[in-house]
């Protein structure tokens, strides 16, 4: 029996394999390469295939036209948010853009943790130079994992929101209950074990906040609060008092 160990799926790449595939697949830089390419490259082929969550998105942020909105994540544009908000907010409205792609890859590849020790977290400072109510409404877009500390980054959204108005935050995570799903199928659980053998994390690695951990981190600074979850999305959202 073979005794090699279990814990690289790529140690078991077969001479037949190499004789189809070439040398190539046995390069670790170009297994890097690919793995990484292939878990990070979805969000716009993903979220253009949830339309039943991008509505759920859009009505809790209740958009008028004229509205001025902030939105903060990853591949806001290629995944179409700029477009839905603007048929709904008109010419006159404005969309203002912090995208963090690029800062949350190099901190997933760097293993830099925030102050709570979650991994590609790190404090927001992006606002700090935006006037009071700057913005009708801000919402987080597929970057809810990336700060370090949500009852601070709230309070900071909510300060350059105008009161009466929402927030809404929204995540394809990878939740508890999703990694329990990658676990109970063999087949999906060796694609996750190979391309994370090579992309340089584990899949309990991944940070994340529930919509029970963003109930409590907005606790007493929005009311009329609730969550949606759908095929993986978690979307959460609550109004600023006036």
């Amino acid at each position: 029996m073979d005794k090699k160990p279990l814990d690289d799926p790529w140690d078991w790449m077969q001479p037949y394999d190499v004789q189809r595939f070439g040398e190539v697949i046995l390069d670790r830089k170009e297994q890097e390469r690919w793995c990484r390419a292939v878990l990070l490259g979805g969000l716009p082929f993903m979220w253009r295939k949830a339309e039943a969550a991008r509505n759920v998105i859009y009505d809790r942020l209740e958009l008028r036209p004229g509205d001025k909105v902030l939105i903060i994540g990853e591949c806001i544009t290629p995944c179409g948010f700029v477009d839905d908000m603007k048929q709904r907010i008109g010419s006159n409205g404005e969309v203002h853009v912090i995208d963090i792609t690029d800062e949350a890859r190099d901190n997933y590849i760097a293993k830099k943790r925030g102050r709570g020790g979650q991994l590609a977290t790190w404090q927001w400072t992006y606002t700090k130079d935006f006037a009071d109510g700057t913005f009708d409404c801000a919402v987080c877009l597929q970057g809810v994992q990336h700060t370090d500390d949500w009852r601070e980054t709230g309070a900071e959204l909510l300060r350059v929101m105008k009161a009466g108005r929402n927030i809404v935050l929204a995540e394809i995570a990878y939740s508890p209950e999703t990694q329990m799903k990658i676990g109970l199928d063999m087949h999906i659980q060796y694609v996750f074990d190979k391309l994370l053998a090579r992309v340089g994390w584990k899949l309990d690695e991944f940070p994340y906040y529930s919509p029970q951990d963003l109930e409590a981190a907005f606790a007493g600074l929005v009311n009329e609060t609730g969550s949606f979850v759908w095929n993986g999305i978690e979307t959460f959202w609550g109004r600023k008092p006036r």
